[in-house]
């Protein structure tokens, strides 16, 4: 069984796979795939059970209705959706694509993985924010009437959490005596401690009330971030660059890459080398270090 935000998959037999899901829409245009039956379980669950031999065409499907589909945050100059991104449009196929990869080498109830070709993706942006951005950001956050924003914000910035990780942080995940965050659910899988920033430690000890269960009040924070971005008059920001911000700040004054990979929680480091050209010294000293000894030159002197 594999879970994710487009609903639940799960390879029942060598000839059936089932999804259940409750984005129905993105299903909307399987059914007329040969052989795809459709069972609906209630008002959001649908089960479709797709035959093994319909899934490259399932890929196809998938892949076409996300290229033709149109952002709902994102507008052009009219006011229209802009196209998917790469990444948006990979997603639901790589979801895919992973769980043919399970059936064929650790089930095996397929004989050969159906190819599935993903759109290419830039290399990821890197967004952070200058002290006065910084500044004005957290200004906006404090004069909220949500007054949980400001500090969710604070402690964003100064952990490269993820939002999943920090919104959903629990009081027993926080280690106030050791000034340390434990994860024990993480998108790598792995556990992992965050140390804490002084600035960190002091917004979690002055939070009020009791010290059990969720940390941060459930509310709409999306409307009042973006609501604070546009109070600081700061474009092209999302919560995400909170982290990339993080990132981007902890190397460039001098932090090690092998521990900002740990920090992040990035299964490979090759996650972390997008913050490496960062670093004041990246390979600056490998070039002084490999630089050939200064030739004294008699140029000037033949010349003359």
């Amino acid at each position: 069984m594999i879970s994710g935000r487009y609903g639940q998959i799960e390879w029942v037999d060598a000839e059936d796979l089932t999804v259940y899901t409750n984005r129905p829409r993105l299903f909307a245009r399987l059914w007329a795939i040969p052989g795809v039956r459709r069972h609906q379980t209630g008002d959001t669950e649908i089960r479709a059970v797709f035959p093994a031999e319909a899934l490259r065409q399932v890929a196809a499907v998938i892949k076409a209705r996300r290229l033709a589909a149109a952002s709902v945050r994102r507008k052009d100059a009219n006011g229209n959706g802009t196209p998917l991104s790469a990444a948006s449009i990979n997603r639901p196929l790589a979801v895919l694509r992973h769980l043919l990869r399970l059936a064929h080498e650790e089930w095996e109830l397929l004989p050969a993985v159906p190819k599935i070709k993903l759109e290419k993706e830039p290399q990821g942006r890197v967004r952070w924010l200058t002290a006065d951005e910084e500044g004005r950001l957290i200004e906006a956050c404090a004069k909220s009437q949500n007054r949980a924003r400001a500090a969710i914000v604070a402690v964003a910035l100064e952990t490269g959490l993820r939002r999943g990780e920090l919104l959903g942080l629990t009081w027993d995940r926080v280690d106030l005596s050791r000034g340390v965050i434990r994860l024990e659910v993480t998108k790598s899988g792995r556990r992992r401690e965050v140390p804490m920033r002084q600035v960190v430690y002091n917004v979690l000890a002055s939070l009020p009330g009791p010290r059990e269960g969720r940390v941060w009040p459930a509310g709409d924070f999306r409307t009042a971030f973006e609501n604070a971005l546009t109070e600081a008059k700061l474009d092209d920001f999302h919560f995400h660059d909170c982290r990339h911000h993080f990132a981007s700040w902890f190397m460039m004054r001098g932090g090690s890459l092998l521990a900002l990979k740990e920090i992040l929680g990035h299964a490979a480091l090759a996650m972390t080398m997008r913050y490496a050209h960062l670093a004041p010294e990246h390979l600056r000293s490998e070039v002084i270090k490999t630089e050939r000894p200064a030739q004294t030159s008699d140029v000037s002197t033949q010349d003359s």
